[in-house]
């Protein structure tokens, strides 16, 4: 089935990807992931804006030695942006311990799959049932006694919330 010529761009895209992690360093090969090749053009996620501009920087190299070792037609350019990282990165298998720590994956335990609401009012109580689930399980802020995530208690010692109105009030201080 991949020998038809619709193909093409996607063993295209394979081979890169079997590539990619040589030609780039190890570093760049952890925030970076290919993408997809379009044109003669492949796209590149990378983790921040950081990453692709230092990478765009060495694009002409990384494009020379890719095309030195691909077998099907060179490319013509490189395209790297932040974009679309989360996304590929879905792709990938993630712990369990690294699942609890993320913030925002709460949605991922309580919404059941294939089952959406059929009303805003259901939509907004499911989500808030999801928000209610999550903060369930995190530690309290000492300050204000919110649930906190602990990254930002190991950061800070206390809620974002808090560590901003405290540093909004010592801006303040500083300017009289």
């Amino acid at each position: 089935m991949t020998k038809r010529p619709q193909w093409d761009e996607y063993r295209h895209y394979l081979e890169i990807c079997e590539i990619w992690s040589t030609i780039v360093p190890e570093k760049a090969a952890s925030h970076s992931k290919p993408l997809y090749v379009q044109r003669d053009m492949l796209w590149i996620a990378t983790s921040s804006s950081v990453w692709s501009q230092q990478l765009s920087f060495q694009s002409y190299s990384l494009l020379k030695q890719l095309n030195h070792r691909l077998s099907a037609s060179p490319l013509q350019k490189l395209r790297f942006s932040p974009a679309q990282w989360h996304d590929s990165q879905r792709h990938q298998q993630s712990s369990s311990l690294e699942r609890k720590q993320s913030f925002f994956s709460y949605t991922e335990a309580i919404s059941p799959k294939g089952n959406s609401p059929r009303t805003p009012e259901a939509a907004f109580q499911r989500w808030t049932d999801a928000i209610a689930h999550h903060l369930n399980g995190l530690p309290l802020c000492p300050q204000c006694h919110c649930p906190t995530p602990s990254i930002e208690l190991e950061r800070w010692s206390k809620c974002y919330l808090c560590i901003t109105q405290h540093w909004q009030t010592k801006s303040l201080s500083n300017l009289e």
